[in-house]
């Protein structure tokens, strides 16, 4: 009995210094991952005068919102850029979520006559693509070079999130389909009715993978776009970063003049314009994060 009381209190005191020491590293790594963010919240907000003389404040008593306003007024390229990266991510993750749950459960139909097939054929996107010319061909055949719906239409769907739901949809009770077709529920009816609803973890998983794929997309906006009215937040931001293009849209110089007059340093512009691009989609997280930690857990637990 003494020696399994103090193997007890040995085991106690590890787990103890164990939990002690995963809280001491997990808060570092917080520190090191939030500092630059923070850093740049702080830089962005500091007056230009104070940022050229001294720099980055913590003190509210230096701060300004002069360079939000210069990004986000109608002179900006980072606005319009906003409103489209906007319009294709709500869009965009509303379709392609609608399109690879519907295919998901079609798939997850085993009685459905040539499943295997279905199943092997959306399977072989996943391992072979044609490549990037084709890819390029078929987004012109179908006319949507030059629009917004380039940066939709061509990935609407994904083989991999496609598979995930099928698991989850196979972890739903066949009881509720069946007493449901009983009743004469059709199966439009009995995925729209019975199953999404059931599928809030997964949904609310695959769509935020898809909101973060839609808001960071830049690599084919800058092969499928032209029109620099038509470029998404990424692209305007990288080509910001590099001085490639200028804050200020040359081609709406209403209050260009005005806001020439009081352009913070470029180095505030950049900090400002990073945290305009990464603010919006991180703050969707916390409204998403009790159905995100169910959906990531899809296929790990089974019973």
């Amino acid at each position: 009995m003494a020696q399994t009381k103090s193997r007890r209190i040995r085991e106690s005191t590890a787990s103890r210094i164990f939990d002690v020491a995963n809280y001491f590293v997990l808060t570092l790594l917080g520190v090191v991952t939030l500092g630059p963010f923070v850093y740049l919240i702080f830089g962005s907000l500091t007056e230009s005068t104070y940022y050229r003389q001294v720099g980055v404040s913590i003190n509210p008593a230096h701060w300004t919102l002069a360079s939000y306003q210069v990004l986000l007024s109608a002179s900006s390229r980072i606005y319009q850029s906003f409103k489209v990266t906007v319009f294709v991510t709500i869009v965009g993750t509303f379709l392609a979520l609608f399109l690879t749950s519907s295919l998901a459960y079609v798939v997850s139909r085993k009685e459905l006559p040539g499943h295997n097939f279905l199943v092997f054929f959306v399977f072989f996107t996943m391992l072979f693509g044609g490549g990037m010319v084709p890819f390029y061909l078929v987004v012109q055949w179908l006319g949507l070079l030059d629009t917004v719906w380039a940066m939709i239409i061509p990935f609407m769907a994904d083989a991999w999130y496609m598979f995930i739901m099928v698991k989850f949809f196979d972890s739903l009770p066949s009881e509720l389909s069946d007493s449901a077709r009983i009743d004469g529920c059709s199966e439009i009816g009995i995925f729209f009715r019975i199953v999404l609803p059931l599928s809030k973890p997964v949904l609310a998983t695959i769509g935020l993978f898809f909101a973060v794929y839609f808001w960071n997309q830049w690599f084919w906006a800058t092969v499928f776009i032209k029109n620099a009215d038509l470029l998404p937040l990424q692209v305007v931001l990288r080509g910001i970063l590099s001085q490639l293009l200028p804050v200020l849209n040359p081609n709406a110089a209403r209050e260009q003049a005005r806001l020439a007059q009081q352009m913070p340093p470029l180095e505030v512009l950049r900090m400002a314009t990073i945290i305009v691009t990464v603010l919006p989609i991180t703050l969707v997280y916390p409204f998403l994060q009790r159905y995100f930690v169910k959906g990531v857990m899809i296929g790990a637990i089974k019973g």
